[in-house]
């Protein structure tokens, strides 16, 4: 028996039934006499291979597998169609893009046979194929006598296919250079088409409409068509209207589709849901803020400015960035447009207050759309944030002293370098000696910058500098001056006496008053301090999902700002993840300058997003080890 017919054998073979060597034959078109030739040749490749043909008097043969893996390896190395991959994981996905395109209901045993698998084989397959179905609100309905099928919304098939087949090109050995081939030229078309109608997209916009505008048109060609609400649509603008238009009867043109209103509107919504910050067009007349939009972005702005005490609420600017983005966030959360966001892990490392600000802040919309926010939106208006706190830093500027240890020509020469080398990081520039120090009002500066060692206790961050301002002394002020330092930070927020290790494991009730008792030991609070943070702890919840979180009260409640951290004797669950870090912060009625404020958010805010920090304090809780990590 050659190896087709012998893998076809295997495949009739059952594990939960005996087969005559007559029904075989007839199955394979084949003598009895084949048939059992072929059956010992496949007991003797089996028994090394996981598996074994075993026969009972009067009932026939049946299967009998002794080693899944093995046996799973061997169905791989013995496949014979090319076209089906060799890998678990490789098949799932092959049998998963077979069953999106299948309208009528399949039964098992065709599915054996598709993929030259058993039925114990095929049932492993197919929890994977519900893993990946689950993701997208789809489930496998089964009927008996008549089979499976994939059961959902049309839309939801359609993302699915489109990250699978089409983003990730998951079908191993397949031949996809057609598809790019069509792709391609879709693309082209659409850019043009763009160009008339003067319509925007960002790049990645670009690639994802396309994308899905491939894959409607073969959904459409296959038979498949979407249907929805047309009620609520948000407003479309006529060049948009007119580009969807025009790209519809080009496909229904060339590629013989008959295109409906649903998915005309659904295209249109696709776009507008893709228009991202900075690609709405200065007076666009088709672009409307509504008065529900202006509100959202007003609470947002009111949130962080509560929770953070930065004053945004007078950037007009940011207001109506955030207003433009709101348009087509919008349009995503309620038609569920997935909109992926390739920078997510650059702008948590590099702008983490501004993704902390935006967490907080998108606790507005998770009411007001009663869901959860992607975490790709999320970090979409972190960029927001981020820009609001760069612009607020080249507004203000700093006030610094300069110390040294000569006359007054000097001084006036030491001066004149520090203007020209830092104007656009200083207000003002002051200069005294030693002994001009004792008696200068140190509330008028942000930093000393001394040329000689001060030995008297200010109340100012001091940096030591040389008198001639070397290019490694630039370098180092201009650190200072445009990050501030950390040293400074975590000495004014942070303090031995505010680390706490080996707190003990109760309900998160429990771990917050323990903390919040030795913070009324400590500092100055208010009598309802614990209450403050209970209550802020109802109606906020960031996850970090670093094995961290970050309470702090409804309102200022102490006189001075600090930071306790508390690591705890164990992990505990807290709002539903896995914490053993407490960072609880309270910012004091004692005015913090606002670029020391936003630099410690900074700071702490680097920290919490860091799972290596987070997960190094855990293993060695000591106020050493969390200094070298808020230091980072």
């Amino acid at each position: 028996m050659d190896r087709v017919k012998l893998q076809e054998l295997l495949v009739l073979l059952k594990q939960d039934e005996y087969r005559t060597a007559s029904q075989l034959a007839s199955r394979l078109g084949v003598s009895e006499k084949t048939v059992r030739t072929g059956l010992h040749e496949l007991d003797r490749q089996l028994a090394e291979n996981g598996g074994r043909v075993t026969s009972k008097a009067r009932f026939g043969y049946h299967l009998e597998i002794t080693d899944q893996d093995q046996f799973e390896k061997y169905q791989s190395e013995t496949a014979v169609d090319g076209s089906i991959p060799d890998s678990g994981q490789a098949r799932s996905e092959y049998l998963l893009a077979y069953l999106l395109f299948r309208r009528e209901y399949v039964k098992i045993e065709q599915l054996c046979d598709f993929i030259y698998v058993s039925k114990t084989t095929l049932s492993h397959y197919l929890k994977s194929v519900e893993d990946i179905l689950r993701r997208y609100r789809l489930s496998i309905e089964r009927r008996p006598n008549y089979g499976i099928k994939i059961r959902g919304e049309e839309f939801d098939m359609r993302r699915l296919i489109s990250d699978y087949f089409i983003k990730r090109h998951c079908l191993e050995g397949v031949d996809i250079s057609h598809q790019e081939e069509e792709m391609a030229a879709l693309a082209r078309q659409v850019r043009k088409l763009m160009a008339n109608y003067e319509v925007h997209l960002s790049e990645i916009s670009f690639e994802n409409f396309v994308d899905y505008t491939y894959v409607a048109w073969k959904r459409m060609k296959a038979g498949y068509y979407l249907k929805m609400d047309r009620e609520n649509l948000p407003e479309i603008g006529v060049k948009e209207q007119a580009f969807i238009q025009e790209l519809l009867g080009i496909l229904a043109k060339e590629k013989g589709i008959s295109c409906t209103q649903d998915e005309e509107n659904y295209l249109l919504l696709y776009l507008a849901g893709k228009r991202m910050i900075g690609n709405i067009v200065e007076n666009d007349s088709n672009f409307v803020i509504h008065e529900q939009t202006d509100r959202l972005a007003l609470e947002m702005i009111r949130l962080v400015d509560h929770d953070f005490h930065m004053d945004f609420l007078k950037n007009f600017e940011m207001r109506m960035t955030l207003n433009q983005h709101l348009v087509p966030f919008d349009v995503r959360m309620r038609y569920d447009i997935p909109l992926k966001n390739p920078m997510l892990q650059e702008i948590k490392e590099k702008y983490s207050l501004a993704y902390q600000m935006s967490g907080v802040s998108c606790s507005v919309l998770k009411e007001y759309y009663h869901r959860e926010i992607p975490e790709d939106e999320v970090g979409y208006f972190a960029l927001i944030f981020e820009l609001a706190l760069e612009k607020g830093d080249l507004e203000r500027r700093l006030d610094i002293l300069v110390v040294c240890s000569t006359g007054k020509g000097t001084s006036r020469l030491l001066k004149y370098k520090y203007e020209q080398e830092f104007s656009e990081f200083l207000n003002s520039i002051y200069v005294c000696d030693l002994i001009g120090l004792e008696s200068f009002d140190l509330s008028l500066v942000d930093y000393i910058f001394t040329t000689v060692p001060i030995t008297m206790k200010v109340s100012v961050p001091i940096v030591e500098v040389g008198m001639f301002l070397g290019t490694e002394d630039i370098q180092r002020v201009t650190d200072v001056l445009r990050f501030g330092s950390n040293g400074d930070i975590i000495r004014r927020y942070y303090g031995p006496a505010r680390f706490l290790s080996h707190v003990p494991v109760g309900s998160k009730e429990d771990v917050l008053k323990y903390i919040c008792d030795v913070i009324e030991k400590q500092e100055l609070v208010d009598n309802d301090f614990y209450d403050l943070v209970l209550e802020r702890e109802t109606y906020i919840q960031m996850d970090y999902g670093n094995m961290i979180t970050l309470p702090h009260p409804n309102q200022i409640a102490s006189e001075e700002s600090f930071a306790y951290v508390a690591v705890l004797e164990r992990p505990m669950v807290w709002n539903n993840l896995p914490v053993q870090v407490i960072l609880l912060t309270s910012i004091g009625r004692k005015g913090d300058k606002e670029k020391e404020r936003q630099r410690f958010y900074e700071t702490t805010a680097r920290f919490a997003l860091s799972r290596e920090a987070v997960s190094q304090l855990i293993q060695a809780p000591e106020y050493e080890v969390l200094v070298r990590q808020l230091k980072k």
